[in-house]
């Protein structure tokens, strides 16, 4: 397998998404005087992945999951929120206190020294690359693909075909290999793209999601094992 180009995922692969989860639904918690306990924390997790997971399938748009995430979790607790105050509750800790992997830059100094890497996220175009600088990584990249600019989102092959038309001419889709946590952002994506995938399955779950998975990892240490 001859390796010239990776297409690396941001959130929960570079940096811990689930620590600034975590901070950010506790803060909003605390603001509309609910206790924050782990159990709860979990529970918005599920709730925020559900619609994720409804935009990666095309079926909302990235400004619904905002719209819709608060009041659903909110709403079983019977607790009226404002989405946008949330959201800058939120979004202040998911860009500010940024907790970045276990052995990311590592990887990344390995990896850039070998092959071209691209960043590959869903999300606002701005931001995820504000992060990316914040956290001291964006250095790394020859360039930064992100859902907003790309008009299309992981796993849509679409998402793909604009990553690879900015991307060396002679690069053969064989010579890509995708490295992400999400299966049915990442992995799904690279199936959909016809490039390789590696799996940092960081939580030992289960592949259920049914997509072909070329190489799988518990760290990213573990990458030099393979690339």
């Amino acid at each position: 397998m001859k390796i010239r180009a990776m297409l690396i995922d941001i959130d929960g692969t570079l940096l811990d998404f689930r620590q600034s989860e975590i901070l950010g639904i506790s803060a909003i918690m605390e603001h509309y005087g609910v206790t924050p306990t782990k159990e709860l924390a979990e529970h918005y997790h599920d709730v925020n992945q559900s619609f994720w997971l409804k935009y990666e399938k095309g079926e909302i748009t990235r400004a619904q999951i905002n719209e819709g995430r608060y009041p659903a979790f909110f709403g079983e607790l019977g607790v009226e929120v404002d989405c946008q105050v949330c959201e800058e509750i939120y979004q202040s800790f998911v860009n500010n206190r940024l907790v970045p992997v276990d052995g990311a830059e590592d990887m990344l100094r390995y990896l850039s020294e070998k092959y071209l890497l691209y960043a590959a996220s869903n999300g606002y175009s701005v931001k995820q690359r504000e992060r990316l600088r914040k956290a001291g990584m964006i250095s790394y990249f020859t360039d930064i693909f992100v859902s907003e600019e790309t008009g299309s989102q992981k796993p849509q092959k679409e998402f793909f075909d604009y990553c690879f038309a900015r991307m060396p001419e002679d690069l053969k889709r064989d010579e890509v290999v995708i490295l992400g946590d999400g299966l049915t952002s990442d992995m799904a994506g690279g199936n959909n793209a016809g490039i390789h995938t590696c799996w940092l399955n960081a939580f030992g779950e289960t592949n259920t999601a049914g997509v072909s998975i070329d190489m799988e990892i518990h760290s990213l240490r573990e990458i030099r094992k393979f690339l």
